[in-house]
C-alpha cells in the first residue's frame, strides 16, 4: 500500500509542476451521535454470535469529538486528486443484558464493554463535468481503506474481530454559489453491493472570508456496513461538523 501512495505522490508532484495546481488542506471535527450499530460475529449459518447492539444495549456511549483530516490537488480546474483521514473511536459502557456470546466467547453477568474502531482512509479523484458560474459538478471514484475493530472486553478478557480492507466508492462533489463569500455544498462517496453498502455524505454551508481561507459548518453522517460469515455490522452516526480549510 504504501509503494501505492508514494507513487500517486509523485504522479502529484509531476502535475503540480506541469499544469495550474491549487492545494487546500482542511481540518474538520465535531460532535457524533451513533442512531445505530448492530453487531453479530460470527455470522454463519452454522455458528453464529449474539445479535446485539452497541448503541441501545449499553449504559453508557462515549464518542469523543471526532477529527477528520484532507489533502486535495484541484489540476487546471478539472481534476480534483484528494487524499483524507478519519479515526473514529465510540466506546460502549456497561451491557444491559445477562450474557452475550461473541467470536464464540461468553461474556456473562456484568461489566460488559464495547469499543468500536471505525479508521478509514481515503483516496479519490473526480472530474469536474459542470463548471458555471453559480454551480459546479465534480464526479468521479474513491478507494476507502478500512481499518476496523470491534471489541467485547470483561476484566481480563478481550476479544476482538478485527478487518482491513479497500473499498471502491462512487464520488461527488456539487457547489452552488450563492455569492462571492458563501457557497453550499453536498460531497459524497457511496457504493451499495449484494453483502453491504457505505455511504459518506456532507451538507453544509461554506464561508469564504478570502480567497486562501474557507469555514464550513454542516451535517455529515457515515452509515453502512456488512452481512457476511465473519461479522454482520451495520452502524450508523451523524456528525455536527465544523472544518477550517487553507488553500494555496
Amino acid at each position: 500500500m504504501k509503494k501505492h501512495f508514494l507513487s500517486i505522490a509523485i504522479l502529484i508532484l509531476f502535475f503540480s509542476h506541469s499544469a495550474f495546481t491549487q492545494l487546500t488542506i482542511t481540518v474538520e471535527s465535531g460532535l457524533v451521535l451513533t442512531q445505530y450499530n448492530d453487531v453479530r460475529a460470527p455470522n454463519g449459518d452454522n455458528a453464529q454470535g449474539s445479535l446485539f447492539s452497541l448503541a441501545d444495549d449499553f449504559q453508557d456511549i462515549q464518542t469523543p469529538l471526532f477529527f477528520r483530516a484532507e489533502v486535495k490537488y484541484l489540476i487546471n480546474s478539472k481534476h480534483t486528486v484528494e487524499i483524507s483521514a478519519v479515526p473514529l473511536t465510540v466506546e460502549s459502557k456497561g451491557f444491559d443484558g445477562s450474557s452475550l456470546i461473541f467470536e464464540n466467547e461468553t461474556f456473562e453477568e456484568s461489566d460488559i464493554n464495547g469499543n468500536y474502531q471505525f479508521n478509514t482512509y481515503r483516496l479519490s479523484y473526480r472530474y469536474r463535468i459542470v463548471n458555471r458560474p453559480k454551480f459546479l459538478l465534480d464526479l468521479g471514484a474513491s478507494v476507502l481503506v478500512r481499518d476496523a475493530a470491534i471489541t467485547i472486553s470483561q476484566n481480563d478478557t478481550k476479544i476482538s474481530n478485527t478487518d482491513l480492507g479497500f473499498v471502491p466508492l462512487f464520488s461527488i462533489y456539487t457547489e452552488y454559489i450563492i455569492n462571492k463569500n458563501f457557497q453550499a455544498i453536498l460531497k459524497g462517496d457511496a457504493l451499495v453491493g449484494p453483502v453491504g453498502r457505505a455511504e459518506d455524505f456532507f451538507l453544509g454551508l461554506q464561508y469564504s472570508p478570502s480567497k486562501n481561507i474557507d469555514l464550513k459548518i454542516g451535517y455529515r453522517l457515515i452509515e453502512g456496513g456488512a452481512d457476511v460469515e465473519q461479522v454482520y455490522n451495520f452502524a450508523f452516526f451523524h456528525f455536527a461538523s465544523i472544518g477550517l480549510a487553507f488553500t494555496f
